[in-house]
Parts: structure tokens; C-alpha cells; sequence
């Protein structure tokens, strides 16, 4: 079992991995079948994956500039009426929630390729929070949450 703050996670629902695009099939794989046994939909499962996915890869690319000597990792914290996916690592910190909404005539106006991983994760999710390395903790964490619609 893993401490993360004052909750205990068993070791199935933490995931880490390298800073290497080639570690992400895993993290997929991870939040896809964590999310199905919550109850999610494969389409929703798909979608949460799909948010998840773009988190991580903005962290390789950006936060750790492709060092594959880095780590980072995956939780999952399931509650009744929420699907919480942390994001935990120690690299250089970056706010996603600072990054202006894409204007979407502007961007295909434009003919740009890439750079919609903030907007889908902001799509998908119910609720995305930021909290920066510092006093009360030793990482970076982004918390990605879905709520269940009953």
C-alpha cells in the first residue's frame, strides 16, 4: 500500500511510468479497465482515456523535456459519485488550467495540427485541479475528475 496524503491506495490503482511515449499503452490500458469497473461505458472509458493520455504526453513533452531517466505516476481514487485520476510528478511545474481555451474556427482556420490535449481534457472532465510542488507537498499534482451522472 502507498500513502498519498492522508488516504492509503492500494498498490492496484497507482500506475508509474518512464517519461518515454513508448509507457503510455500502459496508462491506457490502466485508466480504460479502472474506469470500466467503475461503471463507465466503453465510450466514456474511451473518452476519460483519451484525457488521461493527453495529460501525460503534455507531461513528457513539456514537463520533462522526453527524459527517460524521469518518473512519473498514475492513481485512480474511486469514490461513490466520482472517478478522480491524479497525475504525480516531480517535474517542472506547468498549470494546464493557465493555458487559454482554443478558439476552434481560429485553430482549423489556421490549418494547426496538434496542441487540443488541454481542450479535450477540459472536455471530458467534470472538474481538472492544479496543485504545484511546494510546502505541502513534494509534486506536482493534477487532479482529473468525471462524476457519475445518475
Amino acid at each position: 500500500m502507498i500513502r498519498n496524503k492522508d488516504k492509503i491506495l492500494n498498490k492496484e490503482d497507482l500506475i508509474c511510468a518512464i517519461c518515454d511515449f513508448s509507457e503510455l499503452h500502459k496508462i491506457r490500458n490502466f485508466i480504460f479497465s479502472k474506469a470500466l469497473v467503475f461503471g463507465f461505458d466503453e465510450n466514456e472509458a474511451n473518452k476519460i482515456t483519451l484525457a488521461v493520455d493527453e495529460a501525460c504526453t503534455n507531461l513528457i513533452k513539456h514537463s520533462f523535456n522526453f527524459d527517460k531517466s524521469k518518473e512519473f505516476c498514475v492513481t485512480v481514487e474511486p469514490t461513490s459519485m466520482k472517478f478522480i485520476v491524479k497525475i504525480l510528478d516531480k517535474g517542472t511545474p506547468f498549470n494546464p488550467l493557465d493555458v487559454s481555451e482554443t478558439n476552434m474556427n481560429e485553430y482549423f482556420k489556421d490549418y494547426r495540427k496538434g496542441g487540443l490535449g488541454i481542450q479535450i481534457m477540459r472536455s471530458v472532465m467534470d472538474e481538472i485541479t492544479y496543485n504545484p510542488s511546494g510546502i505541502d507537498n513534494n509534486e506536482n499534482i493534477l487532479t482529473l475528475t468525471r462524476y457519475v451522472i445518475k
